[in-house]
């Protein structure tokens, strides 16, 4: 979670993942079996709400009362965003994968690092490097299950071996460690912070190794990622608006949440015309890159 999410969440969110750690390690078969409804009910109560308050974020940066012009203009360029990724995806399913990993990336580090500053090209590579390991760790971990989806949507992929794959995340681990020495070195962080970075970084390693690929990448993204997201922008509503409350958050956030789901239920009914031999999970990654892409414009916006 980001340092600046409410310490309330923290430790339910830990003990979350670890006995999750503990389930994947004793009953992965179980785990398997229940991935899918955990990614459902997860990223439906957690994960596109707290994407779905992109318009509060664009009242947060242009002011209260928007002229319809400013109005258009949001939803002109959300639209624009999701269904010209959309094609682009189809056309040039590579790239698109390429961009949608590093914007990605990018946006997880973000989050992670929202109250260190540094110089723009130390402070990207903060963030994409931050980003690769929470994606690595169950992309790179569990390279012979995702590989699969990721062939689906953008073809044949290299012949790289799990072990490979293995190595790769662990050098990202370390890459990971090591930045988070040398911001304490520089006095970015606190002694504190030092340990808590570290102590997240063993943990999420933990989860993201032990549980099977769909559950590890869904606990980061709601738990870790989103919920500590939301909890930021309450607390920033509530500087504009004194009397917000997370419920008013849902509520804000509610017909957006709804036209996500209403959007992806069309796309899994037409997939096979839209993507041809792509399985729904295959289909549910292009879906949220599509929608993606315009949270991270926004979210990039308030964060300047």
């Amino acid at each position: 979670m980001s340092e600046g999410a409410s310490k309330i969440f923290v430790f339910p969110v830990i003990t979350i993942s670890l006995l999750f750690a503990v389930l994947g390690l004793f009953f992965p078969t179980f785990l398997s079996s229940i991935q899918y409804p955990v990614l459902g009910i997860l990223v439906v109560t957690i994960g596109l709400p707290h994407g779905a308050t992109d318009y509060l974020l664009f009242k947060r940066i242009n002011g209260h009362n928007l002229t319809r012009k400013q109005i258009i203009k949001f939803f002109g360029f959300y639209l624009f965003a999701v269904f010209g990724f959309l094609v682009l995806w189809l056309v040039l399913p590579v790239l698109s994968f390429v961009i949608f990993i590093l914007i990605s990336s990018y946006h997880f580090g973000q989050s992670n690092w929202e109250n260190v500053a540094l110089p723009k090209t130390y402070t990207f590579l903060l963030h994409i490097l931050w980003g690769a390991f929470a994606i690595g760790g169950s992309v790179l971990w569990h390279w012979q299950e995702s590989k699969i989806i990721i062939g689906q949507v953008i073809g044949a992929l290299p012949d790289i071996s799990s072990a490979t794959m293995d190595k790769i995340q662990l050098a990202i681990v370390a890459l990971n460690i090591i930045s988070i020495l040398l911001l304490k070195l520089v006095k970015k962080i606190s002694t504190k912070r030092l340990w808590n970075e570290l102590g997240k970084l063993a943990i999420l390693s933990s989860m993201f190794y032990l549980t099977p690929m769909m559950i590890g990448f869904t606990l980061y993204f709601t738990l870790w990622h989103s919920l500590g997201s939301m909890l930021s922008q309450v607390s920033f509503y509530k500087k504009r608006w004194p009397n917000f409350t997370v419920t008013d958050y849902y509520h804000q956030a509610a017909p957006y949440t709804i036209l996500a789901v209403v959007g992806f239920i069309i796309m899994i009914n037409g997939h096979q015309y839209l993507l041809p031999n792509v399985s729904p999970i295959s289909t549910f990654l292009v879906f949220i890159a599509c929608v993606t892409l315009p949270h991270i414009f926004f979210v990039e916006e308030s964060y300047n």
